[in-house]
């Protein structure tokens, strides 16, 4: 529990996983993913990967299908209304489409 615990800060209201820089959230064209992979190790509570490539979700309002998590594109927009949203918010800024190519691109 500790390891789980040890992973997050909060930021305002949201909690956001050490990890959060460190998931890939757009294909190589830097478009957005419509799904994420969630960390199965974290929801164990035995994920030590501090660059950990996986969702880390705490927020137990999120819908996870087959180990995946869809992401809210209102709130991408800034825009989700929901007071209990069952899609993913990302929990940091995106830069624009083109500079998340070229980063997407510069990964292994």
């Amino acid at each position: 529990m500790w390891i789980a615990l040890a992973a997050l800060a909060t930021v305002g209201a949201q909690v956001v996983p050490q990890n959060a820089h460190c998931v890939v959230y757009t294909d190589s064209c830097g478009q957005l993913l419509d799904t994420l992979p969630v960390c199965q190790d974290f929801n164990r509570q035995v994920c030590n990967r501090p660059a950990c490539k996986f969702i880390h979700l705490s927020d137990g309002n999120v819908e996870v299908i087959e180990n995946r998590v869809t992401v809210c594109r209102d709130a991408v927009k800034g825009a989700c209304m929901r007071p209990q949203c069952k899609y993913y918010h990302i929990p940091v800024a995106l830069p624009p489409a083109p500079l998340m190519a070229i980063a997407s691109s510069a990964t292994p």
